[in-house]
């Protein structure tokens, strides 16, 4: 099954992302912000990541922004209770393959993982 890192600054967060993962049959690894996340992603190269967007050191912006420069970077959700459009868009533009709300349900959170994971043609939209 998918292994997915999970990048997020809370504990609580990174636990209810993880149980969610778990129950649905996926592997995870956690990292507390972007900065161990583009370590982690070294150390056991992902499927997917799910993060967060404001972090410390190292925020989803700039974990995009890290990403973009890798020959093969693993697709990224993002997951924000950032409702600003122009926020959305620019992490699209960075390359998230999804943009999420918080507060996120089981469903939604595993459906953009499946779409990221095996994409069709109707969910090359952006997500979310």
């Amino acid at each position: 099954m998918a292994l997915i890192l999970i990048i997020d600054d809370s504990s609580y967060q990174r636990t209810a992302l993880r149980d969610m993962l778990y129950q649905a049959g996926y592997h995870a690894v956690e990292a507390a912000d972007g900065q161990e996340g583009l370590e982690r992603i070294a150390e056991f190269n992902p499927d997917c990541i799910v993060s967060d967007l404001l972090m410390p050191r190292m925020g989803g912006l700039e974990l995009l922004e890290a990403l973009q420069k890798l020959n093969s970077a693993p697709p990224i959700i993002i997951v924000t209770s950032s409702r600003q459009q122009g926020v959305r868009e620019r992490c699209l533009e960075l390359g998230a393959a999804a943009f999420l709300n918080k507060p996120l349900g089981e469903d939604l959170l595993l459906s953009a993982v499946r779409n990221t994971l095996e994409p069709t043609p109707s969910s090359r939209d952006g997500g979310q």
